[in-house]
């Protein structure tokens, strides 16, 4: 005889490892809504997803023309258009994740009021998304990279690694958030200025040499700063590992547990609130 397994729902808050496992039985839905949203991004858009190449570039032009060519900021052995374009790898990718995770459960509103699904899977969709797009850049920096004749290291066996930490960086975030802001909906007015400022304290087009040395000891404590160097140590020589790279990656894994269990508390209660 065969028995069939049932998976049983109730009113009462789930722990931690029912939550996972939730996530786990509902994971096609990652690609699903993932999928919705890069065909919704490039839907009745001219370039479509060309888009993707043309926004890094854009981003890269201005921070060479400006801090490259005017202010002629060095930075060190590697050229600074591959300096930057490696920084904005890991910042476009922690910036999507935290901007549009936290914001994922108001997008999702009819879906939400209609149907039952662990909400976290919205936030997860979001990445999915978000490394597409790093992928994307990571696809410009090659020929960057051979046009300035920087070789690419053996440590690159160490990316996918590398994208989980940025990935965490950004989820442990967006978690938080998204669960404060259902109800208190004013950090979402507030969360892009944040992010934009904070772009300024970490390495992503400067290099901690600009900052006194002083103000250094933040850069190291600092996880997506971490993350970005982290991209920069794969990729090129003569960049030094940090061990505190690694204290601060279970640091952040820890931030993720505790964020997601906060936002699986809370989210029996998101349909009253969106």
């Amino acid at each position: 005889m065969h028995t069939r397994k049932s998976t049983i729902y109730t009113s009462g808050r789930d722990s931690l490892k029912t939550a996972i496992i939730k996530v786990w039985e509902h994971k096609n839905l990652i690609w699903v809504f993932a999928k919705r949203d890069i065909q919704v991004k490039y839907s009745q858009t001219y370039l479509g997803i060309i888009w993707s190449f043309f926004k890094p570039l854009l981003s890269l032009f201005i921070y060479v023309l400006f801090f490259g060519i005017v202010l002629k900021w060095q930075t060190g052995e590697v050229p600074y258009a591959v300096y930057v374009l490696s920084g904005l790898i890991g910042w476009n990718l922690f910036s999507y994740i935290v901007n549009n995770g936290v914001v994922s459960v108001h997008e999702s509103s009819d879906i939400i009021k209609k149907i039952y699904f662990p909400k976290s899977i919205l936030p997860f969709s979001k990445m999915l998304v978000g490394i597409v797009d790093a992928l994307i850049s990571l696809v410009l920096l090659l020929p960057l990279m051979l046009y300035y004749e920087v070789g690419m290291t053996w440590k690159i066996i160490f990316m996918p690694l590398v994208l989980l930490f940025n990935a965490i960086c950004g989820l442990s975030i967006s978690f938080l958030i998204a669960a404060i802001s259902i109800k208190k909906r004013d950090i979402l007015q507030v969360l892009p200025f944040l992010i934009h400022m904070a772009i300024w304290f970490t390495p992503v087009f400067l290099s901690t040499d600009v900052f006194p040395e002083q103000l250094h000891f933040f850069f190291s404590i600092n996880p997506i700063a971490n993350v970005i160097e982290l991209w920069r140590w794969v990729l090129f020589d003569g960049v030094t590992f940090q061990w505190v790279w690694v204290i601060n990656f279970f640091t952040t894994a820890i931030l993720l547990l505790i964020g997601f269990y906060f936002y699986t508390y809370r989210e029996d209660k998101f349909a009253d609130f969106i």
